[in-house]
């Protein structure tokens, strides 16, 4: 029974415990880098918060059963209709409110596309994807929309006890997701219908139902993320989405490799979130070449699916995309 109990240990708390070695071990070949300093970590949860947060409604997505790339596309388009809104007076809360909204309504007919008509929600994503690709370029012609309210802009900036803003949000919004899909009867029938739809059926679970709320609730937060991309980088810069792509997918697979081997989780996708950043970030301050970030992300995932894969052989399911 104890060599179980560890085992189990060992599966839910290896990996946490690997990348922070990992991170540990940067420091440590480059001390001058500074990547644990108190101010540069509250550097890497500001970076995070356009990645948690569309990291966060991918989680919902994929604990769901389905898939969903649309945001690759949708996020450079509707930060170009909250950076126009801004440009053109309407305050920040109400321009918010209406990309949520935008947001929701095109997970919500993707939702309707795969739980209605049958569609691959992959595909459906894909074809969303490129045509949010078109839709941005038809309102930025190619070029970068500056954001001129510097109020706005002061978000980005705005410190609490010490810390950015925008990195309380991700760690406050990962808290009520967290919450919200271990303790609630909504976080429980989404988990049995992303397990097995057919046993949540037959238990009177709405799988439909559940499958678009996730949708809805992803959406929301890619339309926060898309409000929150211009802010940090000071307007709506073209094909924002697509840099945001691989990197929400790992964070979502790398934290499926921790917590709960083989399910995507929402403790894990933070943990995940916050160490793509930590890479990206760390390359960076040593002021290596863009092309070195994704290929040494790309080589840290891959090593770190595969030590857990070996580790957990016997046990681990398949992560849907």
């Amino acid at each position: 029974m104890r060599n179980k109990n560890l085992s189990a240990a060992f599966a839910k708390f290896a990996m946490p415990v690997v990348l922070l070695l990992l991170i540990l071990c940067m420091q440590l070949l480059r001390p001058d880098a500074n990547l644990l300093s108190v101010e540069n970590i509250k550097t890497i949860f500001l970076q995070t918060s356009v990645l948690g947060f569309l990291a966060l409604g991918l989680s919902f997505v994929m604990i769901a059963g389905e898939s969903d790339i649309s945001f690759a596309g949708t996020l450079g388009m509707m930060s170009a209709v909250f950076t126009m809104l801004i440009n053109a007076g309407v305050g920040y809360l109400p321009a918010l409110l209406i990309v949520a909204v935008i947001g929701m309504l095109i997970a919500c007919l993707i939702a309707l596309a795969v739980t209605r008509f049958g569609f691959s929600a992959f595909i459906v994503s894909i074809a969303v994807m490129f045509m949010g690709l078109g839709i941005e370029r038809s309102f930025n012609e190619g070029i970068t929309i500056w954001m001129q309210s510097e109020t706005v802009l002061g978000i980005g900036r705005m410190q609490i006890a010490g810390f950015f803003v925008l990195g309380w949000e991700v760690i406050a919004l990962f808290a009520i997701a967290l919450f919200v899909v271990q303790k609630t009867r909504f976080g429980f029938e989404l988990r049995i219908v992303g397990e097995n739809r057919f046993a949540a059926r037959e238990a009177g679970v709405a799988d439909r139902r559940m499958k678009i709320l996730a949708f809805v609730v992803a959406g929301a937060l890619y339309g926060l993320a898309s409000t929150t991309e211009p802010i940090r980088y000071g307007g709506s810069i073209v094909g924002a989405g697509q840099n945001y792509m691989l990197p929400a997918l790992s964070a979502c697979y790398l934290g499926s490799t921790m917590f709960k081997p083989g399910r995507v989780n929402i403790a894990g996708t933070f943990v995940g979130a916050l160490f793509m950043i930590c890479v990206s970030n760390f390359m960076t301050l040593l002021s290596a070449q863009y092309y070195f970030t994704p290929l040494v992300q790309g080589l840290i995932l891959i090593l770190a699916v595969g030590l857990s894969c070996f580790k957990n052989r016997a046990t681990i399911q398949q992560v849907k995309i």
